[in-house]
């Protein structure tokens, strides 16, 4: 009789979506011998390979192991579900997000959400990680998170998603004192006169550039950089301009500089923020009521206008 349990499955999914049993071995806080010894056991079990072990250079699975791989994570899944579903029987809900969001998007959304979720669920534990969006589309094939807050670019059709309420329609961003930005709004041939800061990460390069190219225009990008606060500092040092989706709550750069955001009054594609998960994972209990609450959330920035410059100015650089 085959003999195996959810504690050697859960080993083996974790080297498996780390690619390492070291890796494996960091994120569990587990020794390498245990989970070497419950891999070992696995294979005894199931009477099979279910990786090749490459020498200083990780694991990968056999086919065999590959097929182990999908009913096991299942199996983890329906296990953590009846462990969840029981315990909301008795009023109380629980168990493990692991969720992984768009680098520019997280640091203004995510403490936000996971900080009202929790005053409701507060036995619910939340794993967050950030990143681009081929990482967190890698993270959510191989198993890693129960669900990813990404761009709806280029997500194809095995993904599930939920939008956000959340800003979708591109701005443009300039130095407070740059003649263009003495007026409301700005066109996409003005902006395309000027040198450019892109927001250097993936699928947001591209998007930013699509946007001109489309309309026949070509801005020369004078810097690039995945960081958004980067993009804005350069920006506010008069280095050119940028065109960001993300509207940070503040007009001010950490370097204390001021910049203006203008509306675009080209026509644009939308870039919109959505909740992703695997079509064929039904979320946990925990995830679903997660994906509802941030649902409801607004999170886009107050309409009330902004503060006036010297008084921001004064509060993030008191002389």
């Amino acid at each position: 009789m085959m003999h195996f349990t959810l504690r050697q499955l859960k080993y083996f999914v974790a080297a498996v979506e780390q690619d390492s049993i070291a890796e494996a071995s960091r994120q569990l806080h587990i020794s390498q011998p245990s989970i070497s010894v419950a891999i070992k056991n696995l294979e005894e079990a199931f009477n099979q390979p279910l990786f090749v072990r490459h020498h200083a250079q990780g694991v990968s699975l056999t086919a065999g192991g590959g097929r182990i791989y999908e009913k096991a994570k299942e199996l983890l899944r329906l296990s953590q579900e009846l462990e969840q579903d029981s315990r909301a029987e008795n009023g109380n809900v629980s168990g493990t997000i692991a969720i992984g969001c768009f680098e520019s998007a997280a640091p203004l959304y995510m403490p936000k959400l996971v900080a009202g979720f929790k005053s409701l669920y507060p036995e619910v534990s939340i794993q967050l990680y950030d990143g681009e969006q081929h990482e967190l589309m890698h993270g959510l094939h191989r198993g890693r998170f129960d669900l990813a807050f990404l761009y709806d670019l280029e997500l194809g059709t095995t993904i599930h998603k939920q939008a956000l309420n959340a800003p979708h329609k591109p701005y443009a961003l300039l130095p407070v004192e740059h003649p263009l930005a003495q007026q409301p709004s700005v066109t996409l041939q003005a902006l395309s006169q000027e040198p450019m800061i892109l927001l250097d990460a993936v699928p947001s390069r591209s998007y930013f550039m699509d946007i001109f190219t489309e309309k026949g225009y070509a801005p020369v990008v004078a810097y690039s950089s995945p960081s958004i606060e980067m993009v804005r500092c350069m920006v506010g040092q008069g280095l050119g301009f940028s065109v960001l989706v993300t509207r940070p709550c503040t007009q001010m750069t950490y370097d204390g500089k001021l910049l203006a955001h203008l509306e675009i009054e080209d026509d644009m594609p939308a870039s919109t923020l959505v909740m992703a998960h695997l079509r064929n994972n039904q979320p946990s209990r925990a995830t679903r009521l997660f994906m509802e609450y941030c649902s409801s959330v607004e999170l886009t920035p107050p309409g009330a206008a902004a503060p006036a410059i010297e008084a921001e100015r004064e509060a993030y650089c008191p002389a």
